[in-house]
């Protein structure tokens, strides 16, 4: 294999090297208006994340002329929108793209600040309630912008007029992505070869990271998620329902030149409980390298393994070509929360650099029960989001760092703690004095700005900043670096040494990157003030400042809230892992006996039978190759196009009518094939009549992936009834994930002051920790709506004291605090609330009711007509032994077994090999459902 693919690579020698020119100009392109002004086209100005910029008008030696142009603020322009600030401007063609912390988007005439168009979210209300509210900026990508919101939505605006396009559920295409789950969008998306990269924040709520291509009609790019860590239940995440962690919640990076997208991984969750989700939690603090094109898995390393202290590989990996010990080689390289920097060759993922220090303290003991442990840095420290800089003149990298420290305490557990679930809120889930720690006495936090040198691995220089640095660093051909800290300056400094030449108080804290830009031949530099509560005390404002020769030297008072001063300041075996070769069609699809007359006029699609689920692999993909084949009647119909779960396959159907999809093989799910293109399409070599297209359009067919069925039996009782059991396996005989409690149900009606239902009302609920929050369905017509929400805090106090909120449209009642209401602990609840005026609202008491909400499998089976529902059922057990009675029509009928994951409400407790309430029993299949594992026919008698 390595021979053949030296040799390929000669014979094609030159061709690639053409590839790469003709990528490189176009990239340049791209980054040049209409007038060769050079623009900022993304949060790292380009896809591979440099944050590099070609511009010299701004040197050296006249950088002492900068001054500032003008400010927008933003709540001046409407005083709703939320304090804070953390977006990355993007410039393109004279227009600059600033979002807010609540999702607005405003396009600026980049030399004036003037106002072009504002988009605002129509259920901008809700975002009032996020734990965390940020948003970091938009992408420009075939002709649209692209903005993430809060409540995991893709939107796309015109770019010139700010028209709503489309808004797209993530949740779509990635299964349970939604906010009621624990995740969130705070990141700017990517785009890169026509494709948008987006993942989600969301590791404290224990949530499963992944990543997901689409195509810029924002149809899905990849058949699967690229999912970062085990299914819930399995592997790591045995241990409780709040194990997962390894999100993706900064920007990811592409080498265009390659189509290669990687991107870091967030912690595993619990964040301090390690205990909870033992081993080395594969894939979390990790960096990931993925094939654009396919979303199929080139290679990983982990920077941490069994991490405990909440650090993430947060920062936006950067990939480049630079000199190492002297030879040119194509590098990606990344630095950690914990601060330290590693490199690897691109290609492969061997290490080049591991664990280079960033910041001067990386000490972190093992947390004990108990006892205060100092950890430098701290949970919020090192490098966060803050993104590097490369420049290719020096071939030195450049870190903004946040130099801080904290006191941990774990919390120590009693017995009668142990024992008691794990739910939202639970005492499992943060520290005794809060999760990101207390002050160290006698400790200053503070930033650092420094460089490394490539080459050698080593830092070059380093200096030191009043603040933690949270923004990043952005740099020019010309030299000069520039970063805004977390005392409100704006800094440049040079490149080679270090020093500072030039800086300005904006006023407000910064946590966000500077941009860089020409128009009609002049340059600029813009950057957005106002940080967040995690940045040195912000989210005193939301503006952005533009700077540029010749403007004022008149600065702002600094921040009147900065936090007091305090006098005195392991190798990882790499896994290698080979790009896919192309999809392979399996054989044994059989195509189903027909009558004569259905032969002659029956269209279709026949899907190869299910498939067993594969436990999860940290060096694989995780999907199998399956396939359908496309007939009319007996014949074949070539040139058909299919589409699986919405995703669009790029090939069509070939001449024996077969398709090839790559289903993830480790989630119980079935997916839906359909044929939705026929332009092309023949059969016995002629064009399908309109009967035909009409039977193929209309029709559909599923892909199950789901467990082994082993030992099913069927048989008649005394009474008539037929029991039915056998046992689930995956294809190393594992039993699935067994039932257990996910959490409890709140559910109301929501009237106006005069008593009328109100439709579309929201209900927020949120611990008084402030680390978790569920959102309710829109109240219907009927006001009613629906909803779940912790019952348990990190105290065990019985009542339990939740915040409750509503949003409604662009009107929050309640604020960010919301009024708090007297929960029965681990108890379902009704609510009614009645809205007045003003953001005035009333709360009844809740009321406890009987039941929760339980997350599992159950077997059932469909006959002729249907679903049959069984007269009693019993959970499979810790073994994945099922069982179910059937009522005595069953007898001498065959029936198709299938296996649903769902999660249900119960009066009665679920456990594994208990009694399953019939409430809850579906009376038909979804679409998603996967079906026809086995063949069973009770006998008659």
């Amino acid at each position: 294999m390595i021979g053949r693919r030296r040799k390929a690579y000669s014979a094609a020698g030159l061709s690639a090297v053409l590839v790469v020119l003709a990528v490189m100009l176009s990239s340049a392109a791209a980054s040049l208006g209409a007038e060769g002004d050079v623009g900022w086209r993304g949060f790292g100005n380009t896809p591979d994340e440099n944050r590099y910029s070609p511009l010299k008008q701004i040197t050296k030696s006249n950088v002492d002329g900068l001054g500032r142009l003008f400010t927008v603020d933003f709540r001046r322009i409407d005083p709703s929108i939320r304090r804070g600030q953390q977006s990355f401007p993007v410039e393109a063609n004279g227009t600059l793209y600033v979002t807010t912390n609540n999702d607005n988007v405003f396009a600026l005439d980049a030399t004036t600040g003037d106002v072009k168009w504002r988009w605002r979210p129509d259920n901008e209300a809700v975002f009032t309630n996020f734990g965390i509210v940020a948003n970091r900026g938009v992408a420009l990508c075939d002709g649209h912008v692209f903005v993430l919101t809060l409540d995991m939505t893709i939107v796309s605006l015109d770019p010139r007029t700010g028209k709503l396009e489309r808004r797209v559920p993530i949740a779509r295409a990635v299964s349970g992505a939604s906010s009621n789950y624990g995740y969130s969008e705070t990141s700017a998306p990517i785009c890169a070869n026509h494709r948008l990269i987006v993942g989600a924040a969301g590791s404290e709520y224990g949530v499963r990271g992944f990543v997901m291509a689409y195509r810029t009609d924002l149809a899905p790019a990849w058949p699967n998620p690229f999912w970062t860590i085990p299914p819930s239940g399995t592997s790591w995440r045995k241990l409780g329902t709040l194990v997962g962690g390894g999100v993706v919640w900064t920007p990811t990076t592409v080498d265009t030149t390659t189509n290669t997208l990687y991107f870091g991984t967030g912690s595993a969750t619990p964040l301090y409980f390690p205990g909870i989700r033992p081993g080395s939690n594969a894939r979390a603090d990790s960096l990931i390298a993925v094939d654009l094109a396919t979303g199929r898995m080139k290679w990983w390393q982990q920077q941490m393994a069994h991490n405990e202290w909440s650090y993430d590989t947060a920062q936006p990996p950067l990939v480049y070509t630079g000199k190492v010990g002297g030879d040119r080689r194509r590098i990606v390289s990344v630095g950690t929360m914990e601060g330290v920097w590693f490199a690897y060759d691109a290609a492969t993922g061997a290490p080049i650099y591991q664990r280079i220090k960033v910041i001067d303290r990386t000490e972190h003991p093992t947390l004990q029960p108990g006892k205060p442990v100092a950890v430098f840095p701290s949970s919020l420290g090192g490098l966060n989001f803050s993104p590097a800089s490369y420049d290719p003149s020096s071939n030195y990298i450049f870190n903004a760092a946040a130099e801080t420290a904290g006191v941990l305490v774990q919390v120590k557990l009693t017995p009668t703690q142990k024992k008691r679930k794990r739910l939202y809120g639970d005492v499992f889930l943060g520290l005794q004095n809060g999760n990101f720690g207390q002050l160290l006495p006698g400790w200053r936090d503070h930033g650092s700005i420094s460089a490394i040198d490539v080459n050698t691995g080593r830092r070059v220089w380093k200096f030191r900043t009043p603040e933690p640095e949270r923004g990043g660093v952005a740099t020019t051909a010309s030299g000069l670096g520039f970063a805004g800290g977390g005392d409100g300056v704006l800094r440049a400094f040079d490149l080679r040494t270090g020093k500072v030449l030039w800086k300005f108080q904006t006023g407000h804290q910064i946590a966000a990157g500077a941009a860089t830009y020409s128009v009609r031949g002049k340059q600029y530099v813009a950057i957005t003030s106002g940080g967040t509560p995690t940045s040195s005390n912000g989210g005193t404002a939301s503006e952005l400042q533009v700077f540029a020769l010749g403007g004022s030297h008149t600065e702002s008072p600094p921040p009147n809230n900065l936090p007091a001063r305090i006098a005195a300041e392991p190798s990882v075996t790499p896994a290698y892992i080979a790009a896919p070769s192309s999809l392979a069609a399996p054989s044994g699809v059989d195509v189903p006996a027909l009558t004569r007359s259905e032969a002659a006029v029956r269209a279709r699609i026949v899907p190869q039978p299910a498939i067993h689920i594969r436990p999860w692999d940290a060096d694989s993909s995780n999907v199998q190759t399956v396939v359908g084949r496309v007939f009319v009647g007996r014949s074949p119909v070539a040139g058909a196009s299919i589409t699986v779960d919405g995703f669009p396959l790029l090939r069509l159907t070939n001449a024996k009518g077969e398709f090839a999809y790559a289903a993830d093989a480790t989630l119980a799910r079935r997916h839906v094939a359909r044929v939705t293109g026929l332009a092309r399409a023949r059969v016995n070599g002629r064009p399908l009549t309109d009967t035909e297209k009409r039977g193929l359009l209309g029709g559909r067919a599923g892909f199950s992936v789901g467990y082994r069925i082993d030992g099913l039996q069927a048989r008649v009782q005394s009474n008539g009834q037929v029991l039915v059991s056998g046992r689930l396996s995956d294809t190393q005989g594992v039993a699935p994930p067994p039932v257990r409690l996910f959490t409890y149900k709140l559910s109301g009606t929501i009237t106006d002051s005069g008593g009328k239902p109100v439709q579309g009302a929201v209900v927020v609920t949120r611990t008084q920790d402030r680390d978790f929050w569920t959102f309710s369905s829109a109240s219907d017509a009927q006001g009613r709506y629906t909803s779940f929400f912790s019952a348990s805090d990190e105290t065990g106090a019985d009542p339990v004291q939740l915040s409750v909120g509503v949003a409604l449209g662009g009107t929050n009642y309640g604020g960010v605090t919301g009024t708090n209401a007297d929960f029965a602990r681990l108890h379902s609840s009704t609510m009614d609330i009645q809205l007045g005026s003003g953001g005035r609202y009333t709360l009844a008491k809740p009321v406890p009711t009987p039941g929760a909400i339980y997350q599992g499998l159950v077997v059932g089976v469909s006959g002729p007509r249907g679903v049959i529902r069984p007269l009693s059922a019993r959970w499979p057990d810790a073994q994945g032994r099922f069982s179910f009675v059937l009522p005595a029509s069953a007898r001498g009928v065959p029936l198709r077994l299938w296996e649903n994951q769902h999660q249900f409400v119960s009066r009665v407790a679920a456990v594994p090999g208990g009694r399953v309430e019939l409430t809850s029993w579906p009376r038909v299949l979804g679409q998603t459902v996967p079906r026809g594992f086995a063949l069973l026919r009770v006998p008659s008698e």
